[in-house]
């Protein structure tokens, strides 16, 4: 038998054991527990974000599905971050959070009727906008300087000319207008009664065209007689057979929600009733690489209702319209590897829409180059002629250095496209100096006006190219290398040639005379003001061939501030440029515009207008 201090011992030896039992039991439990913590950290942190395309399989009975499809992958942006721990610690060690920019895209005269043209237009027939226009008596300026736009109205009454009422335009309930740099246009019904503003605008975060009608019947008494929304960035219009057509640009957010088809597709309409585009109605191009569409309405020139809507996923730079297609160009780079080495290629598709009783496409055709302007393609008898500036980049393949660059390639190029079947009937490349774009470009007859220029230098020759036979063209004549270049060339008076642009200096102004001459074709007189600022926008020159005037504001910087800005006319008497005027008229280059009415030279811009005999 065990004495009574063994018996105390086995005691407490026992219960040694047992609470060493009980701190391994709670090592193992908190250990266990640290695991678990451990492990599920490293879940939350460390499992990698998910970068494979949203399902879009619940809406594959929409008759939308094909597109989404495209679009899901066009607009699907993977995560930032590679996991959670990324996310949320990333920039402890990156330095300050930048905010990343929002989008706010993310969104002829008639006779017999009030309206008299005085836009110069490209097609005949084919109407453009402008910041103003005018009946047999009265002038309408549409000043887009304000937050509000404002129709101003112009009695013609000679010297006695004033601004007789004005209408102030708003955008519309949670709307603004984008401003003077994406212009506004305005036009006329044939009879003088109603005018329409086209004007780019903010609704609710996203880009709208709206067409707002004004029934100027009684012009003191001017109000809104109608309104009409087509969803995207305003690109251009034109108004033919009462109706007008509507070019847009949309933009698909990144990561639309599908069930949402205002994110996705281009809409039109009213305000409380805009109406999607019909997906039978969306031509979606084999090499569409951007989540835009180019999108083209007829909308009624009465009601302003939509009575076709097309649109082509991808998007567009320029865009013409003849007397009865649309032309919409998509410019794009073309990369391929040959001998070694890594070629760039600068090409454009050329869409085709016709516009009879409804929109219909017709076809499309890439040429090489790139395109400047509307001016730079015509349709003359089933052909389209297209003037392109060609570019092509090639640097060594393998491990090759920047003294291993080959070098760019830059030169212009005439196309001739046979419309039955858009094929290529014949083109002439490379006419110009090596390095040259062109500048300024204009169809007439069977004639092309091209000029090209390094703009580095400011230099430039002027071509006259014959299309007559479009399968055969060639270089009818040309000035060889002049000083300066032009932006704007248009056939003039007398059989001359007007080019508009820059002298010696990208602050001097040029305005040349060119005339066919048994030399060649040979600057016969030019007027050069330097240094000062002026527009090149087209519809700011105001250019009457006919009787050889030509109109334009300037900022001249030579003389003192009170006097530098005002508009100058010049006339061409069959020897120069003669008969110079200069009228005080302050305002932005690209707002101003100029007419002539019975003697009188009418001149608006958006800060002042005035009015004043010709000599």
């Amino acid at each position: 038998m065990k004495t009574y201090k063994e018996r105390t011992q086995d005691i407490l030896r026992r219960a040694e054991e047992k609470r060493k039992q009980r701190r391994k039991i709670r090592i193992a439990s908190v250990g266990a527990i640290c695991l678990s913590i451990l492990v599920a950290v490293n879940l939350v942190l460390f499992i990698p974000y998910s970068t494979a395309l949203p399902d879009v399989s619940a809406y594959k009975d929409s008759e939308y599905y094909g597109i989404i499809c495209r679009l899901n992958e066009l607009t699907y942006t993977p995560p930032r971050y590679k996991n959670n721990f990324d996310a949320w610690f990333s920039d402890l060690f990156s330095g300050s959070k930048v905010t990343p920019e929002i989008n706010d895209a993310g969104t002829a005269s008639d006779s017999e009727s009030g309206y008299e043209e005085v836009t110069l237009n490209q097609e005949e027939g084919v109407i453009e906008g402008d910041l103003f226009k005018r009946t047999r008596t009265a002038f309408f300026y549409l000043n887009v300087a304000a937050s509000d736009y404002k129709l101003q109205y112009y009695p013609i009454s000679g010297q006695d000319t004033v601004l007789k009422a004005e209408y102030t335009i708003q955008a519309g309930e949670n709307a603004r207008f984008t401003g003077y740099d994406e212009t506004a246009e305005l036009y006329l019904n044939d009879a003088g009664t109603q005018a329409t503003v086209v004007a780019p605008v903010m609704m609710n975060g996203r880009r709208y065209t709206v067409l707002i009608g004004l029934d100027v019947s009684d012009p003191e008494n001017i109000a809104e007689s109608g309104r009409s929304y087509v969803s995207g960035q305003y690109l251009s219009s034109r108004y033919t057979d009462g109706d007008f057509l509507i070019m847009n640009e949309f933009f698909v957010p990144n990561n639309p929600d599908f069930s949402d088809e205002s994110q996705y597709l281009p809409q039109a309409g009213p305000e409380d009733a805009l109406v999607s585009l019909p997906a039978s109605n969306i031509f979606c191009p084999e090499n569409a690489q951007a989540a835009r569409y180019t999108v083209v309405c007829r909308v009624d020139g009465e009601d302003y209702s939509v009575d076709a809507h097309y649109a082509f996923l991808s998007y567009t730079q320029e865009i013409y319209v003849s007397e009865s297609n649309i032309f919409l160009t998509c410019s794009y780079i073309d990369r391929y590897t040959e001998d070694n080495a890594s070629n760039s290629v600068r090409k454009t598709d050329i869409s085709c829409l016709s516009y009879g009783d409804t929109l219909t496409y017709r076809g499309t055709v890439t040429v090489n180059g790139s395109i400047k302007d509307q001016y730079s393609m015509d349709e003359k008898d089933g052909v389209l002629r297209v003037a392109s500036t060609l570019r092509e980049t090639v640097t060594p393949g393998g491990n090759g250095t920047v003294a291993d660059f080959i070098g760019i390639a830059q030169n212009a190029a005439i196309w001739c496209i046979d419309l039955n079947d858009f094929s290529i009937l014949g083109s002439l490349s490379d006419f110009a100096p090596a390095g040259e774009e062109i500048t300024a470009a204009w169809f007439e007859g069977d004639a092309a006006y091209i000029c090209t220029a390094e703009t580095i230098s400011y230099t430039d020759p002027v071509y006259i190219i014959d299309l007559s036979d479009p399968t055969n063209i060639s270089v009818h004549t040309d000035t060889g290398i002049i000083e300066g270049y032009s932006t704007t060339l248009l056939p003039f008076t007398d059989g001359t040639l007007l080019g508009i642009g820059y002298g010696a200096t990208r602050d001097e102004l040029k305005i040349e005379l060119y005339a066919e001459t048994e030399k060649g074709l040979t600057g016969i007189d030019s007027f050069l003001l330097s240094p000062c600022d002026f527009s090149e926008e087209f519809k700011a020159y105001f250019l009457d061939a006919e009787n050889g005037y030509v109109g334009l504001q300037v900022h001249d910087y030579g003389t003192s501030s009170a006097e530098s800005e005002y508009y100058i006319l010049l006339q061409f008497d069959g020897y120069g440029l003669v008969g110079e005027q200069k009228i005080p008229l302050p305002g932005t280059p690209d707002l101003c515009r100029g007419s002539i009415v019975e003697g009188f030279l009418y001149t608006f811009s958006d800060e002042g207008f005035a009015v004043t005999k010709i000599n």
